[in-house]
């Protein structure tokens, strides 16, 4: 065989792997807090420091196409982490949230989380391929995730009734280019595809609603009437999922500045992504004491003093159908950043990055699709998130260089209006790791970040709407840490 089959089959064999990456990206994108810079290994090793200025590898085309004009040759980068997870909520009062089905609750400094293997872990695969088209014009791809969540909690823990699972999956598609102005001087952009998908599970305490929708003394007198065999029982606890679907285009403009061969500085930005085409379903684990709830509530002595107490019982039976079609309108914040990358020595690389991301017109409100009535609305007056990064590559021997790397960035909600499915408070992510050149052509790079979420207080947030979905009232403190384990790949042709 050929020196130059081997080279065909080679590259082949290389986009053959890195498409089914795209592949399952689309799949299992993960990110953290939310937003995701964990591009690649060498970014989770040095806390995405420098990002939009280094250009170490392909992910440059995320964080700022323009400098894409820093490749010469085509490289392939496939890289792929272990995102692994550690959640919990602890109680800080007694008797906290409403009582599950075997009648207890929460107590103050009870401990409620769940770690169970696959259960609590994600696989993050991207790919991101460069392609020179000539000395000024090169052409970039990748697919990759860009914003996550993921939170578990155990079934019966006091805030269950606003979510006791969450999963958010953003992959973003960017096709971009780098055009080199001048020695010194290059612009790019990218256009991009996003892809939306969360899946937040509820556990409805029915006997909560009832109390809350009713006039005092209802539950009471249901119970009365059930145990006469007028009325059926008030439900027990059970799972509500729902799940959600979008879309949404974007783009992305770069410049980077090379004053120096040695230093670089790079700038982008994103304007905010507004996804309105997301929608899905909102699925009731229906039992036979759920329908015979709702046959109860469509008629019968709800029909006749209903009205008088103030309540829809037909409306009432529809919100808990089974299965309905949802709704979400939401937007994303916008991503500005500057980095700076400055070859210090011919060992050592210094970076720094500075981002700002504004949430400030985020909601989380879902509705029905068929009447527009709200399935939940959960204000959170999200505020600009700020992050600061700095990192190293130490050039250790000629085919070993080490990474390191530390961020700190404030969180973008408050102890008054935070949720256990929405964990987010001040988080710094500590990075290390290490590039291997096996040849001129291939390197493999290794690296660990911890990302440290401090813990926050929950369970103050009492505007929810309706009010039969905002859950029992709870008190508590949650907390999530993220550990990355994560490998890359690169080819170089």
């Amino acid at each position: 065989m050929s020196v130059l089959q081997q080279s065909l089959q080679r590259q082949a064999a290389v986009l053959a792997f890195g498409l089914s990456m795209v592949a399952c990206s689309v799949q299992t994108a993960w990110a953290g807090g939310t937003a995701n810079d964990n591009q690649s290994a060498a970014g989770i090793a040095t806390a995405g420091a420098g990002q939009a200025a280094e250009a170490g590898d392909a992910s440059v085309i995320f964080f700022n196409p323009a400098a894409l004009t820093r490749f010469k040759r085509i490289e392939v980068l496939n890289t792929a982490a272990v995102a692994l997870f550690y959640n919990d909520y602890r109680s800080t009062r007694d008797q906290d949230g409403a009582p599950t089905n075997q009648g207890t609750q929460g107590s103050n400094g009870q401990s409620f989380e769940r770690r169970d293997g696959y259960d609590a872990a994600e696989l993050i695969p991207a790919l991101f391929i460069v392609a020179p088209i000539n000395e000024k014009l090169v052409m970039g791809f990748s697919a990759s995730g860009s914003h996550g969540l993921m939170a578990r909690y155990d079934e019966n823990f006091p805030g269950r009734g606003q979510g006791r699972d969450v999963d958010l999956k953003v992959t973003r598609l960017n096709l971009g280019f780098g055009y080199k102005l001048s020695p010194t001087l290059s612009l790019g952009a990218n256009g991009s595809y996003e892809r939306y998908f969360q899946s937040i599970k509820i556990r409805l305490n029915f006997r909560d609603a009832v109390s809350k929708l009713g006039p005092p003394g209802t539950t009471t007198a249901l119970d009365g009437t059930a145990a006469l065999g007028a009325t059926p029982p008030i439900p027990e606890e059970t799972d509500a999922k729902l799940r959600i679907f979008g879309w949404a285009f974007n783009a992305q403009g770069g410049v980077l500045w090379e004053p120096t061969e040695v230093t670089r500085v790079g700038l982008s930005y994103r304007p905010k992504t507004k996804f309105r085409s997301n929608t899905g379903t909102l699925q009731i684990n229906d039992t036979a004491q759920t329908a015979a709830f709702r046959d109860f509530l469509q008629g019968g002595l709800i029909g006749a003093t209903g009205p008088a107490l103030g309540i829809n019982g037909p409306q009432a039976a529809g919100d808990l159908a089974p299965y309905q079609r949802a709704k979400q309108d939401i937007t994303f914040p916008d991503e500005l950043r500057l980095s700076v990358f400055h070859h210090a020595t011919p060992k050592l690389d210094l970076m720094f990055t500075y981002g700002r991301q504004d949430y400030t017109d985020t909601k989380l409100r879902y509705t029905r699709e068929s009447n527009g009535r709200v399935i939940e609305d959960v204000p959170q007056n999200f505020k600009v998130a700020q992050t600061y990064r700095v990192g190293l590559n130490y050039k250790m021997y000629r085919r070993l260089t080490l990474h390191a790397g530390y961020a700190t960035e404030n969180g973008v909600v408050g102890d008054d209006l935070r949720l256990p499915i929405l964990p987010d408070n001040d988080r710094k992510f500590y990075g290390l790791g290490a590039s291997v050149d096996v040849n001129r052509d291939i390197r493999l790079t290794f690296a660990y970040q911890l990302l440290d979420v401090k813990e926050g207080a929950v369970g103050n947030n009492r505007s929810i709407t309706p009010v039969e979905v905002s859950g029992a009232p709870y008190n508590g403190i949650a907390n999530l840490d993220v550990r990355f384990f994560s490998v890359g790949y690169t080819e170089r042709f």
